[in-house]
């Protein structure tokens, strides 16, 4: 694919304000709205790898869910229910249009929900290394025994082989991460423990669906959104290699399919 990156992008950013919470955006390039749903290890600045490609297509509208980056969580509510209020509030300021939606991981609860409500405002729906939508059962593997401990060049959402070989990235997500005052992570993943999606309403999901796995993903086995897929009517299923970050680790081959798909909805008009 033969790809124009514009030398230098403009960048605007603000907040949207409501429920209690200031939640904050960042807008970059032109075309349809793509709009990014970060998970429990990142925040709007994690999509680094993804902005220069995305915004030479589409209006890219990165944001922060409470308490990660520069969001506020003073209400202590939190979890995958009040981010898709304030995505909503998000979507009322900033895309009046319907938009495509990319949830990771924790964002894969935000952006299916959302799109499960209000399908209308949604023109795809992309959901990559994340259980949202699998039984409840399933979700349990957010816990997962064994996993690496956090250092300066290791990150549990990173694979060992990535952090061994680009050691220096695996420092610059942990420095990512650690933005924002965000809530627990053992009580965030009991929210999404939580936030089940009943089998018919899966089935009743008209948008244009991609799931995306990665082949050593520890938390998000692909079997298993594979499942997710086959639940839901026309949606497509693709397997990347590398861990549940899939998108930081292997950028070139992530950015493609999600691109790609797009720009299939895009031509076909499927709705």
């Amino acid at each position: 694919m033969t790809v124009t990156i514009p030398s230098d992008l403009e960048v605007t950013t603000g907040f949207v304000e409501g429920d209690g919470e200031r939640i904050y955006y960042e807008i970059t390039g032109s075309g349809t709205a793509l709009v990014l749903c970060h998970g429990l290890g990142g925040n709007h600045a994690i999509w680094w790898r993804q902005l220069d490609r995305f915004a030479a297509h589409h209006t890219v509208v990165t944001w922060d869910q409470r308490g990660f980056g520069n969001s506020t969580c003073v209400t202590g509510d939190f979890g995958p229910a009040p981010a898709r209020r304030d995505l909503a509030a998000l979507l009322d300021a900033v895309c009046p249009e319907p938009v495509h939606l990319v949830g990771q991981s924790l964002g894969g609860w935000v952006a299916l929900g959302f799109a499960l409500v209000q399908p209308d405002r949604i023109r795809s729906l992309v959901l990559s290394t994340t259980l949202a939508g699998a039984a409840g059962e399933e979700t349990d593997r957010f816990v997962a025994p064994g996993v690496p401990v956090r250092s300066r060049r290791r990150h549990p959402v990173l694979s060992e082989a990535f952090c061994a070989e680009e050691g220096d990235l695996a420092v610059l997500y942990n420095q990512i991460s650690s933005f924002g005052p965000k809530p627990p992570a053992p009580a965030v993943v009991a929210t999404m423990r939580a936030d089940t999606f009943p089998a018919a309403a899966l089935a009743g999901l008209q948008v244009p669906t991609l799931l995306i796995g990665a082949t050593d993903d520890r938390y998000c086995p692909p079997a298993v959104i594979r499942r997710v897929a086959d639940a839901i009517p026309g949606a497509e299923f693709t397997e990347l290699p590398g861990g549940h970050s899939a998108y930081y680790e292997t950028p070139g081959a992530w950015n493609d399919v999600v691109l790609d798909f797009i720009a299939d909805t895009e031509r076909t008009g499927r709705r």
